[in-house]
């Protein structure tokens, strides 16, 4: 598996054992130390995928619309896909 950023924010339970209310910010590392990253919002099922809003971005993101699906991997961690278009 290649790294290539890390990301963080908050989930907030809105249905017991069903789903999250989450919003967080998608960081990614540079060569050049310019901040690049994606801020992403929406529900996050606890079962299957999820398809999350792109709310924003900056750096080379700045102006990004688009979506992510989010997939539980049932061990504690999550597949993200990004769906994106950066307008200039």
């Amino acid at each position: 598996m290649n790294v290539i950023g890390n990301n963080s924010g908050s989930c907030i339970r809105i249905q017991v054992a069903h789903s999250f209310q989450c919003q967080w910010t998608l960081t990614f590392d540079t060569e050049d130390d310019v901040s690049k990253s994606i801020q992403v919002a929406g529900r996050e099922y606890d079962k299957g995928s999820s398809t999350l809003s792109i709310t924003g971005g900056t750096g080379k993101y700045s102006g990004i619309t688009g979506e992510m699906d989010s997939t539980n991997n049932n061990d504690g961690t999550f597949t993200q896909v990004l769906r994106y278009k950066l307008i200039p």
